[in-house]
């Protein structure tokens, strides 16, 4: 039944909160893109080496929210299902490149022992340290060919060696990866012989990596029980809908249905992550 004076509130919230976003939001949705550009730059860019400008990552991040938005509204009608709709794709970018950067990271991480041999044999053939970088770049694929060739090309365009693998350092993310730049330049300031150094330094990687190689085994059935207790609620709800439909329906339907669906999404999703932050042990 038509309420006038509801009616009425309903304009006035409306028109108050457009106003509210027009004369206090630019400020902080020009911020808020500026840290979403760089977050794309930093990772599109800089760590997986993909020619996409940042900005127009955005824009596409943000056109995708609304046509999830509006589709799931005209396909079903229902505002709840379209707000959860445009909130996971929100964050469907971020959890995309977020798995791209990690697998890159772990790529890189099992190319650095057979980077850091070819460099070790390059130096015991005569060849200085950045021709032995070079040799690598000629012998290897993937990522590290990508990271090592920016290196040099920094090199090559007059930065210092220290400061270009520093950048290269903060670029890739990996600790490994620092442990190894840094081991470098302090030999390269302390002298020595580097294709033994090299090799110790493969050894320690190696090393480590076998270390990391044991937690992730023990840590395995953590994280596989973290992973099916997010999905078991989930399958329960599907049984229940299976058993009692009309009752499953009230959640996705009643106001204090969804608040409930809510709260325990978040409760679900925070369990989950605490867990894989427990179980995320550094060597």
């Amino acid at each position: 039944m038509f309420n006038p004076p509801l009616f009425i509130l309903l304009n006035l919230c409306v028109f108050a909160a457009a106003y509210l976003l027009v004369r206090y939001g630019k400020e902080p949705a020009v911020q808020f893109r500026a840290r979403q550009e760089l977050a794309y730059d930093r990772v599109l860019r800089r760590q997986l080496m993909m020619d996409v400008e940042p900005s127009q990552a955005f824009w596409m991040a943000v056109s995708g929210v609304g046509v999830a938005f509006l589709f799931s509204f005209f396909l079903t009608f229902n505002l709840f299902v379209a707000v959860v709709c445009g909130i996971a794709a929100y964050f469907m970018p971020a959890i995309v490149i977020r798995h791209l950067e990690q697998k890159r990271r772990q790529q890189l991480e099992s190319q650095l022992v057979d980077g850091l041999t070819t460099i070790s044999a390059g130096v015991k053939a005569g060849l200085n340290l950045v021709q032995s970088m070079e040799m690598l770049v000629d012998n290897q694929t993937g990522p590290i060919k990508q990271e090592f060739e920016q290196l040099l090309r920094e090199y090559n365009m007059g930065r210092d060696l220290n400061q270009a693998m520093r950048a290269a350092s903060n670029r890739i993310g990996s600790p490994l990866y620092r442990l190894t730049f840094t081991a470098i330049e302090m030999h390269r300031v302390r002298g020595g012989d580097t294709g033994e150094s090299m090799d110790r330094l493969a050894d320690a990687v190696r090393e480590i990596k076998k270390l990391e190689g044991k937690l992730d085994a023990i840590t395995a059935q953590s994280r596989s029980q973290a992973s099916m207790m997010a999905v078991m609620p989930f399958v329960f709800v599907f049984i229940l809908w299976i058993i009692d439909p009309e009752g499953i329906r009230l959640l996705f339907t009643e106001t204090i249905g969804r608040v409930l669906l809510l709260i325990c999404g978040a409760l679900i999703l925070g369990a989950f992550l605490w867990i894989r932050k427990i179980m995320a042990v550094d060597v």
